[in-house]
């Protein structure tokens, strides 16, 4: 079996992989070749999409022009993202085809991360000044709440892609700060839940996405069962903690572990049992393991909302209100907050983070949301949305990320368009009447 490794983003030498090459043609598992992703992210015209049909180039090059035997990759940050696109672009309808065994992915931002935003504004305007472009299109992608995100895991939920036989996805992650690179400025490099880029809610690849239609109808899917582990001590990048860097040259390692076991996985059993270890370590790590300054390591997780209306109008002007069983906001556990963040591209969407371990705790137990807007017209109003769910569960769950798509009914008043009888002079006006067309 070959091995592909694939970086992320602002990488501009392979030394990003450390030893991780090495270890694992040292480790055997029938690994023959090791092949070394390289892509170009800082350049603002390239898109995720134009790196992934250039991986598709890669490969095909690198195999004589026919990906007829088995791969596994293994990815680190964005990595993760351009495989997973590859996977559902080229193979997403033909699954029993797909070339890849195993796709390992190393804190990967599946459903985004903060740290893209400060990429898109502080930081490109101090690369701006030196002549290097901050790969602007890419951090769209990554931004938290991006259409390509929500794109790519609706799709992945749709059509089961995880569940495809033969074909093992796995995600490991950190949930350290490295102290030496917390910019005291930059709340996202040392969020608590998160390695310091991305968070663990956000690597996790399983979530579930509620839909709620304008009449308040609700359709829960999700994509579970995926192998996901948090491993002690590590961060997102860099040589003391960072998930790839911290690999060393000789001897035993808990993150290098993780990717030969995944590598060992031969069946939907052995998957299965791996997923269940993964669990288990990562529930234990979290229940005994405290940050750097002592404190507790809790559990958070994260949602995220798209508004639209019922004639597929998107909404960037709106009010999203957490509420518990009382249908208020303003009673919920003290400390559940850790950030909020509207897109920057498509305001429609909006991403909340949450420590999940007091939010869970909520008076009453249920736990929901209630959205309205308000247009600046008196002739169209939409109705409100309201969700409240019987537990916390049952709407969050640690570590992972909840996708809430929700569908406000757009009532037009009828004196937008009337019919009359009388010939003599009318004058139109933009006064609202009684009358609502649903």
């Amino acid at each position: 079996m070959d091995i592909v490794l694939v970086h992320g983003y602002n990488v501009t030498a392979t030394s990003t992989y450390g030893v991780l090459p090495k270890r694992l043609k040292a480790a055997g598992h029938r690994i023959k070749h090791v092949y070394l992703g390289k892509y170009v992210t800082l350049d603002d015209d390239i898109m995720l999409p134009d790196i992934v049909r250039a991986f598709q180039s890669a490969l095909l090059e690198a195999y004589g022009g026919a990906l007829d035997k088995p791969f596994a990759c293994v990815t680190h940050s964005t990595g993760g993202l351009v495989a997973r696109s590859w996977v559902e672009t080229f193979y997403g309808d033909a699954m029993a085809s797909v070339p890849m065994s195993h796709l390992i992915m190393l804190a990967p931002p599946n459903h985004g991360s903060r740290l893209a935003e400060l990429g898109k504004s502080r930081l490109s305007r101090l690369r701006s000044m030196v002549g290097i472009e901050p790969g602007l299109k890419v951090l769209d992608a990554l931004e938290l709440g991006s259409e390509f995100q929500w794109n790519l895991d609706s799709s992945w939920i749709r059509k089961k892609i995880h569940d495809a036989p033969g074909f093992y996805p796995v995600a490991i992650s950190g949930q350290w700060i490295d102290k030496k690179l917390c910019d005291p400025i930059v709340p996202a490099t040392y969020e608590r839940g998160s390695d310091g880029v991305v968070r663990a809610a956000s690597a996790n690849p399983n979530m579930q996405k509620i839909s709620i239609s304008p009449d308040g109808q609700v359709l829960r899917e999700g994509m579970g069962g995926i192998p996901f582990l948090i491993t002690p001590k590590t961060a997102h990048s860099e040589e003391a903690h960072g998930i790839m860097g911290r690999i060393p040259a000789r001897g035993s390692d808990p993150v290098l572990e993780a990717i030969l076991a995944a590598l060992d996985v031969q069946s939907r059993e052995e998957y299965q049992d791996l997923e269940a270890d993964f669990a288990l370590k990562t529930a234990r790590l979290q229940r005994q393991e405290a940050y750097y300054d002592g404190s507790r390591l809790n559990r958070y997780c994260q949602a995220v909302f798209r508004v639209t209306d019922s004639i597929g109008n998107v909404l960037s002007d709106y009010a999203l209100e957490i509420i518990d069983s009382s249908m208020r906001g303003d009673r919920l556990p003290s400390g559940f907050f850790g950030d909020k963040h509207q897109n920057e591209v498509n305001p429609e969407k909006f991403v909340y983070y949450f420590d999940y371990d007091r939010l869970s705790k909520v008076k009453g137990g249920k736990l929901g949301f209630r959205l309205t807007s308000a247009p600046d017209t008196p002739l169209i109003e939409y109705r409100e949305a309201a969700f409240l769910a019987p537990h916390a569960d049952a709407v969050l769950h640690p570590n992972q990320t909840t996708y809430i798509d929700v569908v406000l009914n757009r009532r037009v008043n009828k004196k937008v368009f009337e019919l009359t009888k009388k010939l003599s002079y009318q004058k139109i006006t933009g006064e609202p009447g009684s009358g609502w067309i649903d």
